[in-house]
């Protein structure tokens, strides 16, 4: 068995140092937007409506990743590949969403995403 170097050992102790306390946090955080997922859902806002249910999603998401996926610890190349991912889940949903608002009204369903959006048609 080959004894491990300083540097493997600096981050076996890394891993071992967090404890249960760290989850639970991050655990109540979660149960927290959880919560204020439900409360905006209830709530009539609009059009805000699918951005604040994308924003707590994207958040809970990258509490999900960064601590109990342990990206948080790891470092390079790793963290590189979650802020490419999320810059390109950004890039979709901006090409979703301004798609749909240069379409006509009467060609999507329920009016689209933006209720009461005309995007250029003439209402009689």
């Amino acid at each position: 068995m080959a004894t491990p170097t300083p540097k493997e050992e600096a981050k076996h102790a890394a891993e071992a140092s967090h404890g249960i306390g760290r989850y639970l946090v991050v655990w109540l955080i979660l149960l927290g937007f959880t919560a204020l997922t439900i409360i905006t859902g209830r709530i009539n806002l609009g059009a805000a409506n699918i951005f604040i249910a994308l924003i707590i999603a994207v958040t809970k998401a990258t509490l999900v990743v960064l601590f109990f996926m342990h990206l948080w610890d790891m470092g390079g190349v790793n963290r590189m590949v979650f802020v490419v991912s999320v810059l390109f889940l950004i890039v979709l949903i901006t090409g979703v969403f301004g798609d749909l608002l240069t379409r006509l009204p009467s060609s999507l369903p329920n009016g689209g995403p933006i209720q009461g959006q005309t995007s250029g048609a003439v209402e009689e």
